[in-house]
């Protein structure tokens, strides 16, 4: 058999390819000064005329949207939301992200009972309704000042003879807000009585944010009467599931890692998970229209690597045609998935979908995005033909995945 070299020196010499024709075929081309126009060896394998090329860019394409509708899309199918049987005494919240899977599924099937004995408050000082064109105070400098978490904040307001009530409020009222220590003070107007009043209230509920107001020369604060305290501050006390009562600062109740509840009012409700069926079927019908489209994209185009896609597309839908049926998805003859929507939602409350889509190793999302990775990716369904050329003499190999399976082939 002839060798590579030999070969090369032969299609030199005669300016031919001689017995690769049969195989590469029929052009030849000059060993000396070839023609511009003159098509090379294998120029039917070049990109733009080779359909290897177009159907790889389908390929990829395809890949690339499958991709997306497989990549990190487990957890969509784990999602689960908070639910109360008493919606006025608390509401739950759930954060996927930090609640544990177990956790999770255990509230789902035995759901706490939450009871709310009280709830926290902030302190309110509601101050006294007065004349708004009218002055309650003497004129001159008044001090007063509001402790609060342990530090004292001293006010001084000038009351002189224009003042009305209603300006001496507003000024108290700037002077606390712009002094930001926890408490805001706001003045409230009726205006078919014509009156103002100026009230205080601590930014945050629980013992820890109570407040005093004490007039320290003057009797301003006593005179718009927010020295006393109209709501004392209190802290939310609840039990679950029986056991010791707890106290909180606020209205949110850590019940487990990353699920909480919203105390509202005094009460028992039952707390629990529930299933996020939405994302799980959208989920669902995302991954299998891409995968119906790249099954499309795969048997529309004509090289091997578009046959071997569709092929490995319909071996793992069929693989799994018995797991997908039971959750209402369908396979055809050819591959193609269909949806029951009411089996589907079924599937997505109980769970057999989570467990059919999420598991890292054998779930259906992580084979289908083995695949998507593979077309997008990489070069698995590339179809390998060898590209090559004479010029000036000179034996020219593209696409050295093959070349050593050539040379093999003539030695």
């Amino acid at each position: 058999m002839m060798t590579v070299n030999n070969m090369a020196k032969h299609a030199m010499m005669t300016g031919s390819v001689g017995g690769m024709n049969a195989m590469f075929g029929t052009q030849k081309t000059a060993a000396q000064n070839p023609s511009a126009s003159a098509p090379a060896v294998g120029a039917g394998l070049q990109a733009g005329s080779n359909p290897a090329f177009t159907t790889g860019a389908a390929v990829r394409s395809a890949g690339n949207d499958l991709l997306s509708a497989a990549q990190g899309k487990q957890a969509d199918f784990s999602q689960f939301n908070g639910a109360s049987s008493n919606a006025r005494t608390a509401s739950v919240n759930v954060d996927n992200s930090k609640a544990s899977k177990e956790t999770l599924e255990s509230m789902a099937s035995r759901p706490m009972n939450l009871d709310v004995r009280q709830t926290a408050l902030a302190q309110t000082n509601a101050g006294e309704e007065m004349d708004a064109a009218q002055r309650g105070v003497e004129t001159g400098e008044h001090t007063f000042s509001i402790e609060v978490g342990g530090e004292t904040h001293t006010f001084s307001i000038t009351v002189d003879e224009n003042d009305t009530n209603e300006s001496i409020q507003a000024r108290m009222a700037e002077a606390i807000n712009e002094a930001d220590i926890g408490v805001t003070a706001a003045v409230t107007t009726d205006e078919e009585e014509g009156t103002t009043a100026l009230s205080l209230t601590s930014d945050s509920t629980g013992t820890d944010a109570a407040f005093t107001v004490t007039d320290e020369s003057g009797n301003l604060a006593s005179a718009m009467g927010i020295t006393d305290a109209t709501q004392e501050a209190q802290n939310a006390v609840y039990s679950v599931n029986g056991g010791p009562e707890i106290e909180s600062q606020s209205n949110t109740a850590t019940l487990a890692e990353g699920v909480t509840a919203t105390l509202k009012e005094s009460g028992t409700t039952s707390v629990s998970a529930e299933r996020d069926t939405q994302s799980a079927m959208a989920a669902a019908t995302d991954l299998v229209n891409a995968l119906n489209s790249a099954l499309q994209s795969a048997n529309a185009g004509d090289g091997r690597g578009s046959a071997r896609l569709a092929s490995d597309i319909q071996t793992l839908t069929r693989n799994y045609s018995s797991q997908l049926a039971a959750a209402g998805i369908t396979v055809s003859r050819n591959g193609e998935l269909s949806i029951d929507r009411a089996k589907l939602e079924r599937a997505a409350s109980n769970g057999s979908l989570d467990r059919l889509f999420t598991n890292e190793r054998t779930g259906f999302s992580a084979r289908a995005e083995r695949i998507a990775d593979n077309a997008a990716n990489s070069d698995k369904y590339a179809d390998m033909q060898l590209n090559f050329s004479f010029q000036s003499g000179q034996f020219k190999f593209f696409n050295i995945q093959n070349a050593g399976l050539l040379f093999n082939m003539l030695i």
